[in-house]
């Protein structure tokens, strides 16, 4: 079962959950925007992702673009994360789930999914279903979609798309680039922010053996693990649709850290920003760890990416 395909145009099926969505008022803009894009793994350390976003250099960010943020799942101990991540940040914020379960009464309880939070009211708010493969033998006993989201903002009266999406880490790259096409394809025109977690591994993780063969060709092909574009298709596709990474991310990050004595050099680079219409600050662009400070426990597998953006 697990390595069946999801034959069925799952991006054309009614997406089963509604966005839920809280605005405050606006923050005051200068003329750059703070973006931070993170892999939640959940969310179970809440107040340790609150401290690491209220430090320097994460500290006053205009956009935060999560996935994996859980929603009153057992894995974030029942908690809305990013409810209450935005408003220990006072920021807006919009979650559109992927996944849930349904109750005894018919209603469908989001359980997990991705995130937008700004600075300033959102609008517009809508999930990107996208095709799928290899999905974890969990999540077959859920009701949902794999879906990207997307939401606008007003920044100093510009109008920005702020998109976050999570790609398949069992798919191959070219399942990840169809996955990527397909988001890219339902994107409104304008100036546009993305950022998530890509899953840019460079190979197809689906089954135990396809993870050992993986681990031998990332020892023998190491850049795998730090520019994966030359082996990953989305890339082309978000240069087609007119988005750069150049700019945006830290060409030196890793982001994937399942334990922090791991070598930084055997760490992917999974996690990323991409923009289009929009020029990012020279040398903003870096990784953070995601730890509350040097002795405390990591808050995710995966760290924090940033950058700056001139409006």
């Amino acid at each position: 079962m697990l390595n069946a395909p999801l034959e069925q145009p799952a991006w054309f099926a009614a997406h089963p959950f509604e966005p839920i969505v809280e605005n405050r008022k606006a923050r005051e803009v200068g003329r750059t925007i703070k973006v931070v894009s993170f892999n939640a793994q959940g969310g179970g350390n809440l107040e340790g992702v609150v401290r690491c976003l209220q430090q320097k250099p994460l500290a006053g960010a205009d956009i935060v673009l999560l996935c994996e943020a859980d929603w009153r799942n057992e894995r974030s101990a029942y908690r809305d994360f990013a409810a209450e991540v935005a408003k220990a940040l006072q920021m807006s914020f919009a979650f559109v789930p992927q996944f849930g379960q349904r109750e005894e009464n018919g209603t469908a309880r989001p359980l997990t999914g991705n995130a937008v939070l700004c600075s300033q009211p959102l609008d517009d708010i809508r999930a990107i279903p996208i095709p799928n493969r290899f999905l974890h033998r969990r999540l077959y006993r859920k009701i949902g979609v794999p879906a990207g989201m997307v939401a606008r903002a007003r920044f100093n009266g510009r109008l920005i798309n702020l998109g976050a999406i999570h790609l398949n880490s069992r798919w191959d790259p070219h399942g990840r680039a169809a996955q990527m096409k397909e988001y890219l394809n339902q994107l409104p025109d304008g100036p546009t922010i993305i950022g998530g977690d890509l899953n840019t591994t460079t190979l197809g993780l689906q089954n135990r053996k396809a993870v050992i063969r993986a681990t031998l060709k990332l020892a023998m092909q190491p850049a795998r693990l730090s520019q994966p574009q030359r082996w990953e298709g989305l890339f082309q596709h978000l240069e087609r649709a007119g988005f750069a990474i150049d700019g945006a991310n830290d060409p030196r990050k890793r982001t994937f850290t399942p334990s922090r004595f791991l070598p930084y050099f055997l760490r992917p680079n999974l996690d990323w920003i991409a923009v289009r219409g929009l020029k990012p600050v020279p040398r903003s662009a870096r990784a953070v760890a995601a730890q509350p400070s040097l002795l405390s426990a990591r808050v995710s597998d995966h760290d924090f990416v940033m950058c700056e953006i001139r409006l």
